[in-house]
């Protein structure tokens, strides 16, 4: 009995100095910050969020000048990015809520205008200039930490922002100018050459938004 009782006690102690030591590692901030923090992994999402707003606006700010001026196929192409990169905005958006941040778009943004053909030119410089300044860095960070999730998102933004100078560069050597957008994750095509599934996220051709 006595011995029993002792056990008793001991088992007591125990349980309750781990219930102390579990309460001070959930309560340290600091520790919970060392094990579970993605903040620059968000950061670079937010950042991507914000690069994708931003882009999406100026899209459809163009698609309205090309309209005004009789200029269907580049109507159309800027349309497609528009919706391109809402998507992927949306995409970085779950990430970030996913991994315990917030997101808030941004406030002041400043649209360029000008000649359609002025604004896809200054538009391929853009997006040239922003691919080259990152050249992959965030998407290292994400796989360098492990984050997977993360990294895919990014790559599927890097991908497509690549994609987007192409279909700009090439838009004269498009037959018929019309563009499909997959829903999933944003990759962006001309319709003449659209895949039976996504190569990004495997999602079937014929759930791409057409724009014709």
């Amino acid at each position: 009995m006595k011995r029993r009782l002792i056990l008793i006690l001991l088992l007591s102690v125990v349980a309750a100095a781990i219930l102390v030591w579990l309460y001070g590692v959930a309560s340290d901030p600091a520790s919970g910050r060392r094990r579970s923090s993605w903040d620059d992994i968000i950061a670079d999402l937010d950042a991507c969020a914000r690069r994708k707003h931003i882009r999406a606006l100026q899209y459809e700010h163009f698609a309205d000048i090309a309209i005004s001026e009789q200029r269907q196929e580049a109507e159309r192409l800027f349309r497609a990015l528009a919706f391109s990169e809402r998507l992927q905005e949306q995409n970085c958006v779950k990430a970030i809520q996913r991994l315990g941040g917030s997101y808030t778009t941004p406030q002041q943004i400043h649209l360029f205008g000008g000649s359609t053909d002025g604004n896809l030119e200054r538009s391929i410089g853009v997006e040239r200039r922003s691919f080259e300044k990152r050249n992959g860095a965030e998407i290292r960070r994400a796989l360098d930490r492990g984050n997977r999730y993360a990294a895919r998102i990014l790559i599927w933004a890097s991908a497509t922002d690549l994609r987007n100078i192409f279909l700009m560069e090439c838009r004269n050597s498009v037959d018929d100018q019309s563009f499909a957008v997959c829903p999933v994750c944003g990759n962006i095509y001309a319709s003449k050459y659209l895949d039976r599934y996504c190569p990004h996220c495997l999602t079937a051709g014929e759930q791409f938004i057409r724009f014709e």
